[in-house]
């Protein structure tokens, strides 16, 4: 959560208007590499929901992530259905299919979220081929937008350009502000 491209999406958020709540999940603050398995990503989402709700005082959430993140999210927003808390979901770079392999989505969950969705991709991101998050979003009818990094990888860098992790979270946490203000009521 305190990576610099995350910093920097939370105060492009916060720049818009919108309050950010940052966590980790169990395995980064063990300082392991490796993810836990789903149920105690979800569980940790579950959590910082949670917290978030207690906190908002009846203001609405927004569940957002990057990557991995973003796919728990949206993970158990499906699971959740019409209970999942969260009015909206913001994706930084949804991790579609793992590279080389996007014969094999990771998709088969979102027509089952009812809320609203935005996708922030970079057009280069070896783990969800352009066309793809395209054809997605355009499965997914007008609960999804696309947001498209021209150029950008996974990590919203685009070869060639000099632009700092922390300034290209910040005017992408501000297009996720201006995405949450048109949907969230």
């Amino acid at each position: 959560m305190d990576h610099p491209f995350m910093a920097g999406a939370a105060e492009g958020l916060v720049d818009g208007g919108v309050s950010v709540l940052r966590f980790n999940f169990p395995y980064v603050e063990e300082g392991r590499r490796s993810p836990d398995r789903a149920p105690v990503l979800m569980g940790a989402w579950r959590a910082a929901l949670e917290e978030a709700r207690r906190r908002g005082r009846g203001r609405p959430l927004v569940a957002s992530g990057k990557s991995l993140g973003g796919r728990m999210a949206s993970m158990l927003a499906a699971e959740e259905g019409e209970s999942f808390p969260a009015s909206a979901l913001v994706f930084f770079g949804y991790p579609l299919h793992a590279p080389g392999r996007a014969d094999q989505p990771r998709d088969a969950h979102l027509p089952s979220v009812t809320v609203p969705m935005l996708f922030i991709q970079g057009t280069e991101d070896s783990l969800a081929r352009f066309d793809l998050i395209e054809g997605l979003v355009e499965r997914l009818g007008s609960r999804a937008r696309l947001h498209a990094v021209n150029g950008g990888d996974h990590s919203f860098r685009v070869r060639g350009a000099r632009k700092a992790d922390g300034e290209t979270g910040k005017a992408l946490g501000t297009v996720a502000a201006a995405f949450i203000g048109e949907v969230v009521p």
